[in-house]
């Protein structure tokens, strides 16, 4: 099973404390969010879960099975939405999965790629010869949990995920959680969506 445990964890940013004293064990299986005002450190708290932060005062573990994760092992296990992802403006939906994907050491091949775009709502012939660049702000969105998709994460950290979505959209995201969550995997949420907190089965509240 997969664990991140937040043991006493604190963060502050110069003379900023974002928060403290945070103890929970979140575990695969379910979905959990974590809520807040702006602010709050919902954010901080998904980059402290993928040891992308280093906390101010505690510790976050994250482990398989009893076993701690670190570096390479943890970034394999990692699948991150965030709104700081950006795609190459100047490269298709295809080249901009399959340089993603490639840092992951995976292939990008026609039915994957097909499949992925369809399950996020995107025609693949419609996109096709598009720089990602002129792409909506929605359509990024969507390609990113195409990315997602496709990784094989096991650890999934969703900021805001339904953001720029339509109700479709949103729809599809909390079915792939689930889906997800039912199959195993990790899925943390940060958000102020009062449809992906009734979906989760815990929330942090910050």
């Amino acid at each position: 099973m997969w664990q991140i445990e937040f043991q006493d964890v604190g963060m502050r940013f110069g003379a900023r404390q974002i928060f403290a004293g945070l103890t929970q064990t979140i575990k695969g299986g379910s979905i959990t969010a974590v809520t807040g005002a702006n602010g709050s450190g919902k954010s901080t708290c998904l980059r402290l879960a993928g040891h992308l932060l280093r906390p101010t005062a505690g510790q976050v573990v994250v482990t398989q099975d009893g076993q701690e994760l670190r570096r390479a092992a943890l970034r394999q296990a990692l699948g991150m939405v965030t709104p700081e992802l950006r795609f190459y403006p100047r490269f298709t939906a295809r080249e901009n999965m399959a340089f993603l994907l490639g840092l992951r050491g995976q292939s990008l091949d026609d039915a994957a790629y097909a499949a992925s775009l369809a399950r996020v709502g995107l025609q693949p012939e419609a996109v096709a010869h598009t720089y990602t660049g002129e792409f909506s702000t929605g359509m990024r969105q969507r390609l990113k949990l195409a990315v997602l998709f496709l990784s094989g994460a096991d650890i999934w950290l969703l900021d805001e995920p339904g953001a720029n979505l339509d109700a479709a959209g949103r729809t599809m995201v909390l079915e792939a959680a689930r889906q997800a969550a039912d199959a195993g995997k990790l899925v943390l949420i940060a958000t102020n969506d009062a449809r992906e907190e009734a979906a989760a089965d815990a929330t942090i509240h910050l």
